[in-house]
């Protein structure tokens, strides 16, 4: 008989592999000076691995302890994929958006429908 602890952790254990399908895994190294160096490994389906993203401040005009938040951009679109990005782990885990070019799939009407609202927020975010 299964015992509810095993459940959840073979369900966790599956979301995990799932995750790491999707995204890849996060590596961190930590080199001779002490900085550490973020990247992933496994599939390359996340924004950080294509040529057209980029990191551009996004400070918080209304928080003075925000001023270092990022925002991840698409240059190929124009438009922000997510914003307050605090730390650099976060930069890493990004995973496609629906309207990305590269995404290598056919989208159904109510995905491209969705892709085409999510690309309008995201390029009006970017001109603020």
């Amino acid at each position: 008989m299964l015992n509810e602890d095993y459940i959840l952790d073979h369900i966790r254990d599956e979301a995990k592999k799932k995750y790491i399908e999707e995204c890849g895994k996060l590596v961190v190294k930590k080199d001779n000076d002490g900085k550490f160096h973020f990247s992933m490994e496994g599939k390359r389906e996340c924004c950080n691995n294509c040529s057209a993203f980029t990191l551009l401040p996004d400070p918080d005009p209304d928080d003075w302890f925000r001023d270092e938040d990022m925002k991840a951009v698409c240059l190929e679109v124009n438009g922000v994929i997510q914003g307050s990005l605090e730390k650099p782990s976060e930069w890493q885990n990004i995973p496609k958006p629906l309207y990305c070019p590269k995404l290598g799939r056919k989208l159904t009407a109510e995905e491209q429908k969705k892709a085409d609202e999510e690309l309008k927020w995201a390029r009006k975010i970017m001109d603020l």
